[in-house]
């Protein structure tokens, strides 16, 4: 559970550090339905502390928060970035051969909707071609940018 954003930050990046339950659950989909899971990068490109990062195959993850990215494990790839501006295989190196899962639970913030609307505010930038009211689908697009053979991320809807 993350203990470093207040109130208002955790609202504006729509953080929420994901139970270990659920990420055991995302796994098992992926240990099911996907072959040859050694031969993929795990990418989270918004990764918080690292929580999806449990098994031994290959990972990278970005975030914009650099106090969180500190909590990830020394052995995995990390990358302190806007992962919602320049999106491309380039920006994070990795090569456009690279057999791709994106994983993770990216941040949702509906930024037209009711709850806590009086304190929420654009806090970066974001691809044009991206920009969405609810950050969620920002980072979905960004996904599709980033072209993975796979996609396993959570999402409310």
């Amino acid at each position: 559970m993350q203990k470093h954003l207040n109130k208002i930050d955790t609202i504006n990046l729509g953080s929420y550090y994901t139970p270990r339950f659920i990420v055991d659950i995302v796994y098992q989909i992926c240990e099911r339905r996907i072959k040859n899971l050694d031969d993929f990068l795990f990418f989270d490109s918004s990764c918080g502390y690292g929580d999806f990062f449990i098994k031994n195959y290959k990972y990278m993850g970005a975030d914009i928060d650099k106090i969180a990215l500190n909590k990830v494990c020394k052995s995995i790839k990390i990358i302190n970035t806007n992962s919602l501006l320049d999106v491309s295989r380039a920006k994070f190196s990795i090569d456009e051969n690279e057999n791709l899962i994106i994983i993770g639970n990216p941040p949702y913030n509906d930024k037209t909707s009711i709850i806590n609307n009086s304190i929420k505010k654009e806090v970066f930038k974001i691809d044009s071609k991206l920009i969405h009211r609810d950050l969620g689908i920002s980072f979905l697009r960004s996904f599709a940018v980033l072209k993975p053979q796979y996609i396993c991320v959570l999402h409310p809807l």
